[in-house]
């Protein structure tokens, strides 16, 4: 079973008005707990459970992605008439084939489409920090979204969550409490570029030369935002890909 549109809303409950608490990119695998009339209740490769629309997943063995979207939001053109016919999100890992400058790719929809070369990368592809910081600061100016997993609309935890996902493949927890138990605790004055920095239902991420980088409803948007000590903080925390692997699921 994956998700079949570009980015699926799991629900606190199964109903569509109830509070979005995640979200999941298209062609991510979940295993369904239970189901409720049009919901049905699953669980995310990161363990994050939620309810989601029946009519947004798709009920066969998920197919052998070999390429993940390295751009925000990717327009996937039909090879015919060169129509848009869907939009990938960051990080959407797809099956695809080289065509030249081109890959095709597999919809989840049963398409298949156009997308440049320079939009995806391996699957096998890993990162460093300053690939991370990179790729988060060519978010900026992306929209605040509450339960937000996508350049589409991250929130602050989701934000983070999705940048060390594609960078290093792993899955950090979804929430920022979570978030501040991984990793390895350290001081103001140790901080380095990657690093996070959490404050009351808040996760940032330590940019270096005094600033955050941060998905913020105050500012409504994926932000770099001066950072000093204040009553709010409540401590960093420094990631160590190699170290976790083989404490946090991997998908």
């Amino acid at each position: 079973m994956y998700v079949r549109p570009p980015v699926a809303d799991l629900l606190a409950e199964p109903d569509p008005r109830a509070e979005r608490v995640s979200q999941l990119l298209c062609f991510t695998p979940c295993a369904p707990l239970e189901e409720a009339g049009e919901f049905v209740r699953v669980r995310g490769p990161d363990g994050y459970e939620g309810w989601i629309r029946r009519t947004h997943l798709v009920y066969e063995p998920l197919p052998e992605p070999n390429y993940k979207i390295s751009r925000p939001i990717v327009p996937v053109m039909d090879p015919v008439s060169a129509e848009i016919i869907f939009r990938l999100p960051l990080d959407a890992r797809i099956p695809g084939e080289r065509r030249g400058r081109d890959v095709k790719v597999l919809l989840p929809t049963g398409r298949s489409g156009i997308v440049p070369e320079g939009a995806v990368r391996p699957i096998a592809w890993r990162g460093d920090m300053e690939d991370l910081l990179a790729l988060g600061l060519s978010l900026r100016g992306h929209p605040y979204l509450w339960g937000g997993t996508s350049p589409f609309g991250f929130d602050c935890s989701g934000f983070v969550q999705r940048l060390f996902h594609f960078v290093f493949d792993i899955w950090l927890p979804r929430d920022s409490r979570d978030q501040a138990g991984v990793g390895e605790e350290v001081g103001p004055e140790e901080l380095e570029p990657g690093d996070l920095l959490f404050f009351p239902g808040h996760v940032a991420i330590w940019a270096g030369g005094g600033r955050m980088l941060h998905a913020t409803a105050r500012e409504g948007m994926v932000t770099l935002s001066p950072w000093a000590m204040s009553k709010g903080f409540l401590g960093a925390c420094r990631i160590k890909p190699s170290s976790i692997c083989g404490r946090i699921d991997r998908g």
